[in-house]
């Protein structure tokens, strides 16, 4: 539309100036066809310019959605603030595990915004109608406002990518830093609200409790067990309900300090981070730590996800999985750099 408009503008000027030079003895001829869109680009490269300048320095909170080249907007994202935190959890929180250390303080420098929710199957199946790309399966949850599920990182690589092309702006995923300093935006607890949760605070718990005996625990994988994320021998529980009912449409319980929803439970969440052991090396400048991966190369997620116990939601938590790994607790969500 501001394209349109900056074509008729130009248009009519140029016609109107045009009509005046045919009777002004100069007689220099009309602006062409080829003059016009000249003028057109060059208006809408400045306009541009502008909304990037604005975008960058709108201030924390602000709510914003990208016009999308095909038609429609992108999803809601929302400018955050810079600052600094512990990354982490101290050797006396409960439930803590020594990949989450050791506690390193971090600056988020760089402007960004994130999505407010995680991408939901609205979202991403507008890029799969886009692209031809495989269409995950909705387990029966429903699609619509759900989060996007059975979806693995490289799949959220190409939807960040596509999304950019979409709309000329640069988006990808978080870095596993930038998503433990919005998901505890500014606390220094377990979860952003505090050192224990409820049911009506968070997704999870979704299902029959699982138990699993010493026997089995031994023949498990280091993979297994990390994605078992269990408390002892309990790996799920009923806590919340006895029902396999999976996910629920993103933003239904309240929003953190910084304005976004679901950074606790839903779905896992897939960053941009290669999986380490622990901290120790880690970039303090909140960039994604991509190098001297440890074992197989693993992708982290965050958040804990529907069928997870309360101990797999935290703040700090952390679960490696392979980047092909597709599973109906995981999704994402995205970042886009503010900066010009």
């Amino acid at each position: 539309m501001k394209r349109l408009s900056a074509l008729a503008v130009i248009f009519s000027l140029s016609v109107s100036g045009a009509f005046a030079k045919c009777f002004a003895a100069s007689g220099q001829a009309m602006l062409d066809a080829q003059s016009i869109r000249k003028m057109a680009s060059s208006m809408d490269r400045k306009v541009n310019a502008e909304h990037r300048y604005k975008r960058s320095r709108a201030v924390p909170g602000t709510v914003f959605r990208d016009p999308l080249k095909d038609g429609g907007e992108g999803p809601e994202m929302v400018v955050l603030p810079t600052g600094n935190f512990q990354m982490g959890s101290p050797a006396t929180e409960a439930g803590r595990d020594s990949d989450e250390g050791p506690v390193r303080t971090v600056t988020i420098s760089q402007r960004i915004a994130m999505g407010r929710y995680e991408v939901t199957f609205a979202d991403y199946d507008r890029f799969v109608s886009a692209t031809g790309r495989e269409s995950p399966d909705d387990e029966g949850w429903g699609r619509g406002t759900k989060p996007v599920i059975n979806v693995n990182q490289e799949d959220a690589q190409a939807y960040v990518a596509w999304l950019s092309g979409q709309t000329g702006k640069s988006y990808r995923l978080p870095s596993e830093a930038e998503w433990e300093y919005v998901a505890r935006a500014g606390a220094v607890t377990r979860y952003t609200w505090g050192d224990s949760i409820s049911c009506n605070q968070a997704r999870y718990g979704r299902r029959p409790e699982i138990r699993i005996s010493d026997e089995d625990k031994i023949r498990l994988s280091d993979e297994e067990k990390r994605l078992l994320v269990g408390e002892g021998k309990v790996i799920s529980s009923g806590q919340c309900s006895n029902t396999y009912d999976g996910t629920v449409a993103v933003g239904s319980f309240e929003p953190n300090a910084f304005g976004l929803y679901d950074l606790h439970g839903n779905v896992w969440e897939w960053v941009e981070d290669c999986w380490h052991n622990n901290y120790e090396g880690a970039p303090t400048d909140g960039s994604a730590w991509m190098t001297n991966c440890d074992g197989s190369v693993r992708a982290v997620l965050r958040g804990g996800s529907w069928f997870n116990i309360p101990r797999g939601l935290r703040s700090a938590n952390r679960y490696g999985g392979l980047p092909s790994f597709r599973v109906n607790n995981s999704g994402f969500r995205h970042v886009q750099d503010l900066n010009p």
